[in-house]
């Protein structure tokens, strides 16, 4: 932070100047302004820097994953703290916006899963604790991506019978990571084991069934078929959200009704979904707590 640096720097056509041992906080914070356009408003210009901060908290997730050391708790809180915040503003839309404008799609599907589950956890009027559990489930619920092949993980195209054997192994090792390094509630472990299993005994990697499941899962898996539905990939179109939604209702019993009917809520905003196709315009689980 020299004079000779602060001139040069101007030189360059620096619009700002940061110490080199700036805290992350700040970083991410200047850059998210930077990011702004300049007409957008404060609530815009907010949610794109707890974007920022997300994004670059699953960053350092996935690299610690990939290289085996212990996950940084840091990131975590980081991650988390920034999607409850962006839930609070209530504009999914705009998470949405800036998640489709990124070019890695692991790191998509991550963001995506994430921002929809907080929002989720905030229309059911979970406590700020609850949604915190639920936040953390989502930011790792795909953990061991982390552990797949990359030219099976970035394939273009869909993948052979091999290759999703593979891929399905992907819960399994990210609950044994998260087991190996310790100190992660019951429920985000359960969730990342467990998100890929349905009601009806479907799913996998055990096949669990009904009451095996428990709501918070239930949401997780909820947020993740739908982002699977709505994301674009270069060997499949997205599906317009009013579409990706009516496939959840069709699934019927392999997904909690009351819960998609709620999810309909967070995601359309036709009568339709208010109501959703049960009859029922409240959900009686939504107790405000995680069972």
């Amino acid at each position: 932070m020299s004079s000779r640096c602060q001139i040069q720097a101007n030189a360059l056509g620096a619009t700002d100047i940061l110490p080199a041992d700036v805290s992350t906080a700040v970083l991410l914070d200047k850059v998210g302004l930077l990011l702004a356009p300049s007409d957008q408003t404060d609530d815009a210009a907010a949610l794109g820097r707890r974007f920022v901060a997300a994004s670059a908290a699953f960053a350092d997730l996935m690299g610690a994953a990939e290289t085996g050391v212990g996950l940084p708790a840091k990131a975590i809180e980081d991650s988390v703290t920034a999607l409850n915040r962006a839930a609070d503003g209530g504009d999914l839309n705009a998470w949405l916006d800036m998640v489709w404008r990124h070019d890695d799609a692991t790191y998509q599907h991550c963001l995506l899963v994430s921002g929809l589950a907080a929002a989720f956890a905030h229309r059911l009027g979970f406590r700020e604790a609850d949604r915190r559990l639920i936040a953390e489930a989502a930011v790792l619920h795909d953990i061991g991506k982390a552990r797949i092949p990359l030219e099976i993980l970035r394939k273009p195209a869909g993948l052979s019978p091999a290759e999703r054997e593979v891929m399905r192994r992907h819960p399994g090792d990210g609950h044994g990571m998260l087991v190996a390094q310790g100190g992660f509630a019951p429920l985000v472990l359960t969730a990342v084991l467990s998100h890929h299993e349905y009601l009806d005994g479907s799913g996998y990697p055990h096949g669990l069934s009904g009451g095996d499941i428990p709501d918070p899962v239930r949401i997780i898996t909820i947020c993740d078929v739908y982002a699977a539905l709505i994301e674009r990939r270069s060997y499949k179109p997205p599906m317009s959200p009013g579409d990706a939604y009516a496939v959840l209702v069709a699934m019927g019993g392999k997904l909690d009704r009351d819960l998609v009917r709620v999810f309909g809520e967070v995601v359309l905003d036709s009568e339709i979904a208010r109501l959703g196709q049960y009859g029922k315009p409240v959900l009686k689980r939504a107790t405000g707590r995680v069972a």
